[in-house]
């Protein structure tokens, strides 16, 4: 059991229920496109890698969109969107509204990055396939659990991620540090 799951069962005493990806979200293979195709814009294309490929003028997601790297080195990679995309070599996830929220898939899907990693399937340009994932099985705590998880994790995620946030926090622990052993250490009996 991974930290997440501990997470989960803590907030969940009684268990979760299980379910497919299949049966609480929407996979969708992305289109290829060519190069004759392409037109410069400013919508990220997300093929197989960890960042957008190049941009286009034209999206085929939008809204709250987890992708997933279809191939190349970063086969399995997973991704979080919130706004329009273009998903060429990959494909997207769509949460099925009232059952699960987005990002709540989305760090359950990253907690388990190797384990979809280990599905490349290919020697020479390894691939992930929508259905190697299809089946994989997702733990359904009540909504209200899954933004308490959101909430914690985004919190985390600024801290680590965000240096506007981040670097504050940190600066502030340190600061507090140095009064602590300033005072232990200058304190003489």
């Amino acid at each position: 059991m991974n930290r997440i799951e501990k997470l989960i069962a803590e907030l969940c005493p009684e268990g979760v229920e299980w379910k497919k990806l299949g049966e609480v979200a929407e996979l969708k293979r992305g289109t290829p496109i060519t190069k004759g195709k392409i037109v410069n814009g400013e919508i990220p294309v997300i093929a197989g890698g960890r960042q957008p490929a190049y941009f286009h003028n034209e999206y085929n997601r939008e809204g709250e969109t987890i992708v997933v790297a279809g191939s190349g080195a970063y086969a399995g990679y997973v991704s979080y969107w919130n706004k329009p995309i273009f998903v060429s070599d990959a494909f997207s996830i769509k949460a099925k509204g009232g059952i699960i929220i987005t990002k709540y898939l989305y760090y359950y899907l990253l907690n388990k990055q190797e384990v979809i990693h280990s599905k490349k399937k290919g020697s020479c340009v390894p691939h992930v396939h929508i259905g190697d994932v299809i089946t994989f099985p997702i733990p359904l705590p009540p909504l209200s659990e899954q933004e308490r998880i959101v909430a914690t994790l985004d919190k985390f995620d600024a801290l680590v991620n965000d240096i506007s946030q981040g670097l504050p926090a940190e600066i502030e622990a340190r600061r507090k540090q140095y009064e602590y052993y300033r005072n232990k250490l200058l304190t003489f009996k």
